[in-house]
C-alpha cells in the first residue's frame, strides 16, 4: 500500500497562546525600564524560540505505511507505532504535550498502556485509513 501523509490541524488559538507566553517574557523588562540592549537581546532570542517552537508546530506530520503509524515531530525526530497494537482511537480535547498542533485531538491507545494525542487535520479521512490497514490484517 502507497504511505499515507497526514499534516498536523494548527489552532490558531495555540499560536495565540505561544506568542502571548513570548510577550510575557519580554514586558516585565520593558515595564521595569531595563536597558535597551538588555531588551533587544531578550526580544531576540524570545523571538528566535517562538521561531523554532512555530515551525516544529507546523511541521508535524502523519505517515501511514503500511502496518506503521510514524509521527514526525521537529523536524528530524519520529515515533512509530505498530497499526496493530492500536486498541482505540477517541476525539480528545486534552492539554498534554503532545505532536499536535491544535487542541482538536486525537487519543491513540495502544500497546497495554500507551496513548499519543495526535491532530491530523482530516481526522475522520485519518481514522478511517488507519481501520481500513487494520482490517487488512485480518
Amino acid at each position: 500500500m502507497e504511505p499515507k501523509i497526514y499534516k498536523t490541524r494548527v489552532s490558531i488559538l495555540l499560536m495565540i497562546i505561544i506568542i502571548l507566553a513570548g510577550v510575557l517574557c519580554i514586558s516585565p523588562m520593558i515595564l521595569h525600564h531595563a536597558s535597551k540592549t538588555a531588551i533587544i537581546l531578550n526580544s531576540a532570542f524570545v523571538i528566535l524560540v517562538l521561531g523554532i517552537t512555530t515551525a516544529g508546530i507546523i511541521n508535524i506530520k502523519y505517515v501511514i505505511y503500511n502496518d506503521t503509524l510514524r509521527i514526525y515531530t521537529f523536524f528530524w525526530i519520529h515515533k512509530d507505532i505498530k497499526i496493530d497494537s492500536i486498541r482505540k482511537m477517541e476525539p480528545s480535547r486534552c492539554i498534554l504535550s503532545s505532536p499536535a498542533g491544535s487542541l482538536k485531538r486525537l487519543a491513540i491507545h495502544y500497546n497495554k498502556f500507551d496513548v499519543v494525542y495526535i491532530s491530523p487535520r482530516y481526522q475522520d479521512d485519518f481514522i478511517n485509513e488507519i481501520n481500513k490497514r487494520r482490517k487488512c490484517k485480518e
